[in-house]
Formats: structure tokens, C-alpha cells, sequence
């Protein structure tokens, strides 16, 4: 009788083993209930019914994994297969993606997303030799600077305690070309050392400025789009192939889909973040001086050169450069 029940489980052991779903762990700084979240939700729903449930995610919302280089580091692991990125933690794994992050360089929505449908394919490629597959480009939006201070020239600027992200060399350089000493912390420090006062300004999009409570540290926003900021979304190569070939193709497609209705939602609720920020009381500053408008050119300028070689090529540079010219050609010709 034990001999018959053991022929049955071994027999049935390959259907057990092939009926598991493959559960992919996702990590992300987004909070439960966000609609980063509430997207990412309805793409594992969508997932596991284009995947008769043979793919499904398991989400780490609100930071519980830790700041962007302690995601890589679990990922590197496996304890960890997926996660959404800002630049900086994009930048960790593919330096030339910063590139999109140069200060002042791209200036609108329009431009962004003409940059990226130009360069998307080739920043694909590099996350690929280095181990991973990029499910989508949902962006952070444009960042701006929050300060306890009013910020209102260059010499205003340089006064104020600045915040920088961890050891980011591409705002380190910006900062002290400008002529500010940058204190480096973590993502999850900033709002204590605001509080503190060890930190007077702090950078990120508009939306991210409420989501983290700095409005409520804060008292100025300089009005003036300092960088670009993109996001994206990575899953390991290793998880990537024990998904069935078959699934691979839809889960890109939908995954593209969400994707981009985050960006859309994400720049809707930014613009709504602008009028939300006025109420909180935050006081909206702005740089008139026409020789201090000419020098952060020339400091954007610089900052673009000296990271040649850091992150990018001059020719990925010069590559950028003419997209963004061309672009703009257009948009010139169209009104």
C-alpha cells in the first residue's frame, strides 16, 4: 500500500510543481493606497488573468525594504526580484541614465517623452547586459528645490544647508558648482534632519514634496524645474527566464501599459500638487536677476561636461543634445 500511495506523489509531483504560481517580490518606497500602488495592483490582477495565475507579484509598498541601494543589494540576493527606481537607484546599475537627470537640460513633458522614445531602446540594452529587464519607464516628474529658507538668487542658494541623496556625484557636482556644501543622508533621514534643522533645503518632484510631509518643514519652493527626474521599474534576468516563454510578451505589453498610465497620473498629480502646496502656506520663489538666470545655464553647462566620462559618453551627450534640438524645432514650427 506505501508503495502505491509513493508511485501516486511522485506522479502527481510534476503537476504540483508546475500549477505554483511564480511569485515575483516587488519592491517599491510607494505607500499602500498611492496610485503608484493602486496601478500596480490592478497590473498584478491583470497579470494573473492573462497568466491563468501561473504569474503573480508580491508587493513591498512604503519603503519596508529599505532606501534604492538596499533594494539592489536584496536583489542581488534574491530575496528580492523586482522594484521601481528613481534615477538614483537606475543610475546604480546603468550610469548613463543620469544622463536624462542633467540639470536644466530637459524642460518640458513634451521633451521627455521625446528623449526617451529615442533613447528608451538603448538604455534597455545596457540594463540587459547588466542582468536586468526594464518593464517600464514610470517617471518621478521634475524636481524642484524646498527650502526652510527663501532661495531667490545664486547667492541665496549658496546660504541654505542643502540635502543630496546619499553620494549622488551628478548632484554633488550641481551643488558645488552653484557654491553649496551638500550634506548627504538617506531618503529616510531627510525628514528627521529637517526637523532638526541639521538640513535647511531639500530636492524631489512635487508630488514626492507632500507624499514625504516636507511641506510641512518647508517654507519656499524655488519655481524652477532644477532636473528631470525618471523612474523605472526592474526585474531580475534570473526571475525574468523562469517565467513561461509563453507569458513574456503579454506581461511586457501590460506591464508598458500601466507604465505609462502612471506617468499621466503621476504628472496629473503633480500639477495638482503645485495648487496643494500654495495652500499648505508654502511660499513659491522665483529667480528675475537676468545674470543669475545666464549663470545656471552656464552651471548646467558645466555640470553636463565634468560628468562626462563619470556616467556618460560625450557622445551619448551630443546624442541628447540633438534630440532635444530637434524637438524643439518642431515644437517652434508647430505654433
Amino acid at each position: 500500500m506505501k508503495k502505491i500511495f509513493l508511485t501516486i506523489f511522485i506522479l502527481l509531483l510534476p503537476f504540483a510543481i508546475f500549477s505554483a504560481a511564480i511569485e515575483i517580490k516587488f519592491a517599491t518606497v510607494a505607500p499602500e493606497g498611492s496610485t503608484w500602488m493602486n496601478v500596480m495592483q490592478e497590473l498584478n490582477d491583470t497579470i494573473v488573468e492573462k497568466t491563468n495565475g501561473a504569474v503573480k507579484f508580491k508587493f513591498y509598498p512604503g519603503g519596508v525594504s529599505g532606501d534604492e541601494n538596499d533594494v539592489l543589494r536584496k536583489m542581488d540576493i534574491n530575496q528580492l526580484h523586482a522594484a521601481g527606481f528613481t534615477s538614483q537607484g537606475l543610475g546604480e546599475v546603468v550610469k548613463e541614465v543620469r544622463i536624462l537627470n542633467v540639470p536644466l537640460l530637459i524642460k518640458n513633458d513634451e521633451e521627455v517623452d521625446y528623449v526617451l522614445s529615442k533613447m528608451s531602446p538603448y538604455f534597455e540594452k545596457q540594463f540587459d547586459k547588466k542582468g536586468y529587464v526594464v518593464l517600464g519607464w514610470p517617471e518621478v516628474g521634475f524636481a524642484y528645490v524646498f527650502s526652510k529658507k527663501k532661495i531667490d538668487s545664486i547667492e541665496s542658494f549658496k546660504k541654505i544647508k542643502m540635502w543630496i541623496w546619499g553620494e549622488d556625484v551628478l548632484v554633488n557636482t550641481l551643488f558645488r558648482n552653484i557654491g553649496v556644501v551638500p550634506i548627504p543622508l538617506s531618503l529616510i533621514d531627510v525628514m528627521q534632519s529637517l526637523q532638526t534643522g541639521m538640513i535647511e533645503g531639500v530636492y524631489g518632484s512635487l508630488l514626492s514634496a507632500i507624499s514625504m510631509q516636507w511641506q510641512t518643514m518647508v517654507k519656499y519652493m524655488l519655481d524652477m524645474k532644477i532636473a528631470y527626474v525618471p523612474g523605472g521599474v526592474l526585474i531580475k534576468k534570473n526571475m525574468w527566464n523562469k517565467i513561461p516563454e509563453k507569458y513574456r510578451p503579454v506581461i511586457l505589453e501590460e506591464s508598458k501599459k500601466a507604465f505609462d498610465k502612471l506617468t499621466q497620473l503621476s504628472r496629473k498629480e503633480n500639477k495638482e500638487s503645485l495648487d496643494a502646496l500654495k495652500k499648505s502656506g508654502v511660499v513659491f520663489t522665483v529667480i528675475n536677476n537676468e545674470q543669475d538666470i545666464k549663470t545656471f545655464e552656464e552651471i548646467s553647462n558645466k555640470t553636463a561636461n565634468e560628468l562626462i566620462g563619470k556616467y556618460y559618453s560625450k557622445d551619448i551627450l551630443d546624442e541628447i543634445y540633438k534630440h532635444l534640438s530637434d524637438i524643439r524645432s518642431k515644437s517652434k514650427k508647430g505654433k
